[in-house]
């Protein structure tokens, strides 16, 4: 998916953390004063009233009530987890969101943009796509308050957003081979990858309640399976026709690479100490009965420079990237003309201690950057996209 049009709003950025550990760029860095006057609704609670505004179109404090509200359901947080002394720094974040936004759209009517309803039609199309078999693409989306043509709209403008950036903002130079090159030898720690090796299984489940008949019979079951794999029928014919594991079973059993701590311990117990080609014995995990066969191995290490080489380059371009998109987006909202009506404030100013309820970020932020992305598999809000490069790393994640 695009980049996100405001990579300041992420909260799992690797660029330092503020107050609702939230990272940023400071787009306007003193406190900013009302500036202008509200022709019509003087209340500035009331939700008619004007909090920015350009030539034809305005934004009222009910357009960013909802926005907030929107965010925080899709987070799965209520105002009083925030805490009043951050919600000005919400306000603020998700202001600009919108601004940002409305002068993007407009920038767009400047330029000859191509393939937007296409682009747009095929990112719904992924995002169906990315809905578990058996639950119901509109309940997903009514899950985190929005409709069917809410959506379109919004994944239309991100695509128009991702179209104009691609025009105006970013230079598309990538790394030189020196700059990989100085990075890797100053990053090496980064590639140092631990043994991982590559397995196929066969996987029972085996409820927690239930009773000792059932347990018999699920072990009787994955029994007669191993049966007949150690009698010389295909591995991935029995997985596919027996195992209940959804991921693997389609794949004939294949879970693909790991490492140490990515799965429970007694499969990696078994896994770790079976050779490559071997069938293992049955045995228990919280998940139920299983058996598995490691297929490959890999001795971990410091990967090459030419190994290497692919993955730092990705990541030198994602780096650069975010760096032009923040500088074209802060001249925009500084030179865009918009009328605020509403105080903003210092996104540097320390933080504020959150509701201790609140799930904390990585950093220890209380609310995660709104970038107003919905959770996995659903469909995301006005500038959702990928999420920013991790440290480089050549282990596939599993």
């Amino acid at each position: 998916m695009a980049f996100s049009l405001f990579r300041r709003l992420r909260a799992h950025s690797s660029a330092s953390k503020t107050a609702l550990g939230l990272s940023t760029t400071l787009l306007l860095s003193a406190v900013l004063l009302t500036t202008g006057c509200h022709p019509a609704v003087k209340d500035p609670k009331d939700p008619k009233f004007v909090v920015a505004e350009k030539g034809n179109w305005q934004i009222t404090r009910g357009d960013l009530d909802k926005e907030i509200g929107s965010y925080l359901q899709q987070h799965q947080m209520t105002v009083d987890q925030v805490g009043p002394a951050n919600i000005p720094k919400l306000e603020t974040f998700m202001l600009d969101n919108m601004v940002l936004k409305k002068l993007m759209l407009d920038q767009a009517a400047t330029l000859q943009l191509k393939d937007v309803d296409k682009d747009a039609a095929a990112e719904i199309d992924a995002i169906k796509g990315r809905v578990p078999p058996g639950q119901d693409f509109d309940t997903e989306l009514k899950s985190v308050g929005m409709t069917l043509p809410e959506l379109q709209q919004r994944i239309h403008d991100q695509v128009v957003i991702t179209k104009v950036l691609d025009a105006e903002a970013f230079k598309g130079t990538g790394p030189t081979e020196q700059e990989i090159n100085d990075f890797y030898t100053k990053n090496q720690d980064k590639f140092n990858t631990p043994p991982q090796i590559r397995a196929s299984r066969v996987l029972i489940l085996v409820d927690d309640k239930a009773t000792p008949a059932e347990k018999a019979a699920k072990k009787k079951a994955i029994d007669k399976a191993h049966d007949r794999v150690a009698h010389g029928e295909a591995f991935s014919k029995v997985a596919t026709e027996v195992s209940e594991d959804k991921y693997s079973a389609p794949r004939g059993g294949d879970i693909s690479w790991f490492k140490k701590g990515e799965n429970e311990p007694q499969f990696d117990d078994v896994a770790f100490n079976s050779k490559t080609g071997t069938l293992s014995a049955v045995f228990e995990t919280p998940m139920g009965y299983q058996f598995l066969e490691v297929t490959d191995s890999k001795p971990g290490g410091i990967a090459s420079l030419a190994d290497a080489s692919s993955t730092i380059s990705k990541y030198l371009t994602e780096m650069q990237k975010r760096q032009e998109e923040e500088a074209y987006t802060t001249k925009l909202l500084a030179d865009g003309g918009v009328t605020f009506h509403m105080t903003r404030v210092d996104l540097h100013a320390p933080a504020a201690p959150a509701d201790s309820s609140a799930a904390p970020d990585a950093q220890g932020g209380a609310v995660p950057a709104p970038d107003a992305q919905a959770p996995a598999q659903q469909a995301p809000a006005p500038d959702a996209s990928a999420p920013p490069a991790p440290a480089p790393n050549t282990t596939a994640p599993h």
